[in-house]
């Protein structure tokens, strides 16, 4: 109710975001409000990505890698249509919960016979994202589709795959050699749901690493808040562990010379 205060956090660049209710003594609720107060600096290590919003729940690898493509090729079609084709191709056909999400090696035929040159690191050769999955011929179901991916790829020239832990340099190692990068994560540290979650990787420096996010699902959230968000080095490290198996995996992507 101080509208002095509010007034003059927003001229200080403030803005709101939420509130809480029944904050203060006399039961008034209270606005909270929220400034960037660090911002991108743009060098090799840096990428410039135009933003998508996942129109599913299950989507977020498509968007993700939809993302990355496009920052390589300002050409590229980034919408719902591509957003569907690649989670058709790349699905795991089931996870925890719901529809699949996209299994590593899916994203990669997928930005493979779009053009691209694809990386893979992953750091377990078993079936993936079988740890929350009760059902038993769920998880024969999830082996069955992880061998056909891993067959797949090896068919596939366009595409290296190492079985390793990912590092925070190795990612840098791609972004200074051109690459884009998508990374899988865990939403834990951002919802506490400890689901996993595609995002594109858009930049490092010497504290965070900067993603683009493509779920803003939270009606409290501009697309604003999901570009080159900013994670410190220590909070990645957690976050880009995945289950009780700490699965970690990324892509990498270079567009093909023709």
């Amino acid at each position: 109710s101080n509208a002095s205060a509010v007034a003059l956090y927003r001229r200080s660049g403030y803005r709101v975001f939420g509130e809480y209710h029944d904050y203060y003594e006399d039961h008034s609720d209270a606005l909270r409000m929220q400034k960037t107060i660090r911002y991108l600096s743009i060098d090799k290590t840096q990428r410039l990505t135009p933003w998508y919003q996942q129109t599913t729940p299950f989507t977020c690898g498509p968007a993700a890698l939809m993302m990355a493509m496009a920052s390589l090729d300002e050409t590229r079609v980034v919408d719902q249509k591509q957003e569907l084709d690649i989670w058709r191709e790349a699905t795991t056909i089931f996870m925890t919960t719901g529809h699949g999400g996209c299994h590593p090696l899916g994203l990669a035929l997928a930005a493979s016979q779009r053009g691209f040159s694809v990386e893979v690191l992953i750091n377990t050769e078993g079936p993936l994202f079988v740890d929350g999955v009760r059902s038993a011929h769920k998880k024969e179901v999830l082996g069955v589709v992880h061998q056909q991916f891993v067959e797949k790829t090896e068919q596939d020239t366009q595409i290296r795959v190492m079985y390793e832990e990912i590092g925070q340099q190795r990612i840098s190692d791609w972004l200074q050699e051109g690459y884009a990068v998508i990374i899988l994560i865990s939403t834990f540290r951002l919802d506490g749901k400890k689901a996993p979650h595609w995002v594109a990787v858009t930049g490092i420096d010497e504290r965070c690493f900067y993603v683009h996010d493509p779920d803003a699902g939270d009606h409290s959230q501009l697309a604003i808040d999901n570009q080159y968000l900013p994670i410190t080095r220590e909070d990645f490290d957690k976050m880009s562990a995945f289950g009780s198996g700490r699965l970690r995996t990324a892509l990498a992507i270079k567009k093909r010379s023709r």
